[in-house]
């Protein structure tokens, strides 16, 4: 196993936030989450602790919960590659400043390459990353994703582009964390990514030779 396998657990167990899934894991203790204290004018205050209290951080045991965790892990997020646009939305898109198809064009020239080369990269249909570029269509997450391991994006022009596209990170998934970690450590090595892809049974992106 990838050295780093045992920093990517750590980070997940600091940040994973489904709190469903992990009350329900057996062996895990559920933390008190209200609590009082007496404050300088003598009366007592009650007071609930954040949710984060109840992370696998926190857990006396969070290997052997993560283990089992994992153990229950199946990717079960969106699978297509692009999102069709009706003609105001698709105009707005491929005209306006904020629309994908000109941050998108900024973004990659960021990283010295273009939009349209950029997706040579991806195993997504020419024909639609070819409409995808010209705003016909939105790329999914899991593109968006895929771009980000590709390009060797940073965290911040990930969040752009996902909050572009209407998305945003989300903790309670267990592959937005794994993909925070990724790309916020630059963790871009093809094997390194298969490694960790493999460790969370992360599936459905676009990135090829990735399986």
């Amino acid at each position: 196993m990838f050295d780093f396998i045992k920093d990517l657990d750590e980070y997940f167990c600091e940040k994973y936030a489904n709190y469903d899934k992990l009350c329900v894991l057996n062996g895990y203790k559920m933390p008190i989450m209200h609590a009082s204290e007496v404050r300088a004018d003598g009366r007592t205050y009650a007071y609930t602790l954040p949710s984060s209290t109840m992370r696998l951080s926190k857990q006396e045991k969070k290997d052997e919960l993560l283990k089992a965790l994992k153990e229950q892990m199946f990717d079960k997020t969106f699978s297509f590659s692009f999102r069709p646009l009706r003609f105001f939305a698709g105009w707005k898109n491929k005209c306006s400043k904020y629309g994908f198809v000109k941050i998108g064009r900024l973004t990659m020239a960021k990283y010295n390459t273009t939009l349209e080369k950029a997706g040579e990269e991806l195993d997504v249909a020419p024909e639609i990353w070819k409409k995808i570029c010209k705003g016909k269509f939105l790329p999914t997450k899991n593109v968006l994703y895929s771009l980000a391991l590709t390009a060797h994006m940073s965290i911040d022009d990930l969040k752009n582009l996902l909050a572009i596209c209407g998305y945003e990170l989300d903790f309670t998934v267990e592959k937005d964390v794994v993909m925070s970690y990724l790309i916020s450590e630059k963790v871009f090595n093809v094997e390194m990514v298969k490694a960790a892809l493999a460790e969370y049974k992360v599936d459905n992106l676009f990135i090829k030779n990735a399986d």
